[in-house]
């Protein structure tokens, strides 16, 4: 199909897309009804498409609340594609021995359609655990691992992302596209702010959405010498320590290194 034409069109499977799309903005789950709603469709129109996706374990129905959310099925699907097929193999062995020395637990994550995606978690061997399930998905600026992504990219495709994110935002909710707390976050993202990731190489904050947790990420390069994912711990604050857990420092100076061993192994040279 020549770019820019719509010579053709695929009513179905558009119609099928735009329900994953729409739940895989939703971290609680949509009605049929409220799909109808977000999507400009009646009931009728969505009927059919939902019962098909169900019977593919595209998603799921919980019976209980009758709303409608993602299976893994499309996270299985992408992580069959090399590229991300080669990270994940190449990073969860290094996840589960940074979470066994840290006592913490990771999770690794890329951009994607303008907003971060979780593709990777390994749980904290620690009883007090705090995780990131894998299949979540969060605004880029709300989070370390969507800041340090964006940071090491060129001024040119950052800007791109940052519109897409834009898009993602207006797509999901009107109302959070607009609202003071998405423009602030944007506002924050100075260049100053930037500057200081990439001489880091990480960044070091406190969580924006859940109290007594430090956000320790850290960058994930290729051949390309950008970032193509970031691996953060969510360092939860315990308050009894054991002599088997790293404090913020040591955990911070364990995941550079580690993140750069792995970089290396992914064709990143930092003499480019």
């Amino acid at each position: 199909m020549v770019k820019g034409k719509k010579n053709y069109s695929a009513p179905a499977l558009e119609k099928g897309l735009d329900i994953l799309e729409l739940l895989s903005d939703s971290n609680s789950g949509l009605s049929q009804a409220e799909i109808a709603k977000k999507l400009n469709r009646t009931v009728n129109e969505i009927y059919r498409m939902l019962n098909i996706l169900l019977h593919r374990n595209y998603i799921e129905l919980d019976q209980q609340t009758e709303r409608y959310q993602l299976t893994y099925k499309l996270l299985q699907i992408s992580s069959r594609h090399q590229p991300i097929k080669n990270l994940m193999q190449k990073s969860i062995p290094v996840m589960r021995e940074i979470a066994q020395l840290v006592n913490q637990s990771l999770h690794l994550s890329i951009y994607y359609a303008g907003k971060l995606l979780i593709i990777g978690q390994v749980d904290s061997p620690s009883k007090t655990n705090y995780s990131v399930p894998a299949g979540s998905t969060f605004d880029l600026l709300a989070t370390s691992s969507g800041r340090v992504i964006l940071a090491f990219q060129t001024g040119e495709e950052r800007k791109r992302r940052l519109q897409r994110r834009k898009l993602f935002l207006q797509y999901e909710d009107k109302k959070i596209a607009k609202s003071k707390e998405i423009h602030s976050l944007e506002k924050k993202f100075s260049t100053k702010i930037i500057h200081e990731i990439i001489k880091n190489k990480c960044e070091v904050v406190k969580s924006l959405q859940i109290d007594g947790v430090t956000n320790i990420c850290a960058p994930i390069f290729d051949h390309t010498n950008h970032a193509i994912a970031a691996m953060t711990i969510p360092y939860l604050h315990k308050i009894n320590r054991t002599k088997n857990d790293l404090n913020v420092k040591e955990a911070t100076k364990l995941l550079k290194n580690k993140s750069l061993i792995l970089s290396n192994s992914l064709g990143y040279t930092s003499n480019k």
